[in-house]
């Protein structure tokens, strides 16, 4: 009885101690000092909120709030980083009550570092400092007795760009493919009224960009990386479906024809091992727009 009621009083009087060891003497801040301590509890309770990601994982999106980090006794709260970043060293406030250790996964260059969190109790508050190679992380740490966040992860704003300008170069690239220019050392003729009304169907990495004629040859533009693979063979189709082979050449990088044709195959190989890539005319005429920058003065035919 003696002894139960000594581990009694030995626990209440370490609890009361965790919660008054500090000094009462608590110091009055300045103007400026109430600014800074304002701007940061806004970032640190701002209504940024958090989103579910990839196998459940809890992400938040960096730099944007200070992480609030729900963990549990007995449970583990994986904090996982972004992948190819290198832990340098972790600081907690509470270095008694929460365990913090390091984890990898996966393997170089993209192997992922983690931080795993576990509390011994319930109740507790702390702050998480993670610095590594590449930026640090400030987080807040929260123990209940049951709920907890299994997987914690961020979304960065370096990789949400990367994206962006990924798709802004994809997008530069289609339109460059887009806009006309003549084949190199061409002068053109009847340029106002060339013909860019084909089709072209199948999948390989030298598919043409663009088909045009001008009423009296026809003009096949290749993508650049066509230079460096074997060049396909142009064949035509007659009205039997039947290939025959037509008079035509390769220069820079297009295919000049000469002929105008309905249907048209460039192959490469033989077997399963084929590529091939077919157009067609459609029976409908249209005029560019980047052609009307072109002077078509005193133009002559190839």
């Amino acid at each position: 009885m003696n002894k139960l009621l000594l581990t009694l009083a030995l626990l209440g009087s370490s609890a009361v101690y965790a919660d008054n060891y500090l000094s009462d003497d608590n110091p009055k801040l300045s103007k400026r000092e109430y600014h800074s301590l304002k701007l940061a509890k806004k970032w640190m309770n701002n209504g940024n909120k958090s989103f579910i990601g990839k196998d459940g994982k809890v992400t938040f999106l960096y730099g944007a709030t200070m992480p609030r980090i729900v963990a549990a006794p007995l449970r583990i709260t994986d904090i996982e980083l972004q992948p190819g970043e290198k832990i340098r060293e972790v600081q907690i406030g509470d270095t008694v009550r929460w365990m913090i250790s390091p984890s990898i996964s996966g393997e170089a260059p993209n192997e992922v570092s983690h931080v795993i969190v576990k509390p011994t109790d319930v109740g507790l508050r702390t702050t998480l400092a993670i610095f590594t190679n590449r930026r640090t992380y400030h987080l807040n740490l929260i123990s209940r007795k049951k709920a907890y966040m299994p997987i914690i992860g961020f979304r960065y704003a370096d990789e949400i760009n990367a994206h962006w300008d990924m798709y802004q170069n994809y997008m530069k690239k289609q339109n460059e493919a887009k806009q006309f220019s003549p084949a190199p050392g061409a002068k053109l003729r009847n340029v106002s009224s060339l013909d860019f009304n084909y089709r072209v169907e199948g999948s390989a990495s030298w598919k043409p960009l663009r088909v045009y004629n001008d009423g009296v040859k026809t003009y096949i533009q290749m993508p650049k990386n066509m230079q460096f693979k074997e060049a396909p063979v142009l064949m035509v189709l007659d009205s039997h479906n039947n290939k025959n082979l037509v008079n035509y050449r390769l220069k820079g990088d297009r295919y000049i024809v000469d002929k105008l044709f309905d249907e048209a195959v460039l192959i490469v190989g033989v077997g399963s091992d084929q590529e091939k890539i077919v157009i067609q005319k459609i029976n409908r005429r249209y005029r560019s727009n980047a052609l009307d920058i072109l002077n078509t003065r005193n133009s002559e035919e190839y």
